[in-house]
């Protein structure tokens, strides 16, 4: 693979589609760049700061790092961020899409890089993206909502706790309604603004974007693995299948915040389990209609239609 022609890759996703197995697998390709979710952070902690009353910025021309971290520091003084929040550890260059967008138009050429986002950070920031210029290939990762909801359901309900974004009530399994009680939920919960966005790159940007389905792909890797990395332009390589276990690589990513810090410890819980991943495993089966909560319900009836006219143009195992 050494010879190969560097590329350029961005994957758009879906919560819980094994999009961070995914980074970790074709990061290890040589002369890599791997970078996690920089406008998806960017987009959190926009949300974070408005809800602590500090302001940010929609141009990177016009934020002040210095008025930034003080704000910031008054602002989760005695609060549940106090602890995780570490202003020598965050990458500011990346604290906002705009900064995002002007650094993946000045790539370096002669190497690769690959970036993993959540399609629902850029909804409204379009203007935002890398240019057609800068030669980026779409990915679009999509999941069945039947299998993706209840997995999502249960990691909002941990990660509102530790944001303390709990929304005037305790968060339990038997009241939480995810339509209702997420406050950065946004229309067709998700699955719609990943749509809406596969729309505007075929319209603006690649009139061929690639679509891939993340449980397929984790049944069938070496089938789809390779398909996915031809019409990516990227190069395969048969050791893609498996990989080493230990997280160490993403220390290496690009990132607003570091999955790993420099004591050494992981960032995010619900990263874990893909950060010490091998290989691409099963998925679960998906959970029953009858099992099912009415939230999930919800959510899967009103984004089911968006997930099957994309799946219609996917990357299809072979029958």
């Amino acid at each position: 693979m050494t010879d190969e022609k560097p590329f350029r890759v961005i994957i758009w996703a879906v919560p819980r589609s094994i999009s961070t197995c995914v980074l970790k697998c074709l990061g290890f390709q040589p002369n890599t760049q791997a970078w996690f979710e920089p406008y998806c952070l960017a987009f959190f902690t926009d949300i974070t700061c408005k809800k602590m009353g500090v302001s940010l910025p929609r141009y990177i021309k016009d934020f002040n790092p210095e008025a930034f971290a003080g704000g910031m520091a008054s602002a989760v003084k005695g609060t549940k961020m106090e602890n995780a929040y570490s202003p020598g550890e965050i990458d500011l260059s990346l604290i906002l899409r705009d900064g995002v967008r002007d650094q993946l138009d000045s790539l370096p050429a002669g190497k690769s890089h690959i970036i993993k986002d959540m399609a629902y950070s850029v909804t409204g920031f379009y203007d935002m993206l890398p240019s057609k210029e800068s030669n980026f290939k779409h990915v679009f990762l999509i999941r069945k909502p039947e299998c993706m909801f209840p997995s999502w359901r249960r990691l909002l309900m941990i990660q509102l706790k530790i944001m303390g974004m709990e929304a005037g009530k305790p968060i339990e399994d038997a009241t939480f309604d995810m339509t209702t009680d997420v406050p950065f939920m946004m229309p067709g919960y998700m699955y719609k603004c990943q749509f809406d966005l596969w729309k505007h790159v075929r319209e603006n940007i690649d009139p061929n974007p690639v679509i891939i389905d993340a449980d397929e792909l984790a049944m069938h890797p070496a089938e789809l693995l390779p398909k996915l990395c031809e019409v990516s332009g990227m190069p395969f390589d048969p050791s893609l299948l498996e990989w080493d276990e230990s997280p160490d690589c993403c220390g290496e990513w690009r990132s607003l915040f570091p999955l790993k810090k420099k004591d050494g410890t992981l960032n995010g819980q619900q990263h874990e389990m893909a950060l010490h991943s091998t290989c691409f495993k099963a998925p679960r089966p998906p959970v029953p209609r009858d099992e099912m909560t009415p939230d999930m319900i919800k959510c899967v009836d009103a984004t089911k239609d968006y997930y099957a006219e994309m799946a219609s143009h996917r990357i299809k195992p072979n029958p």
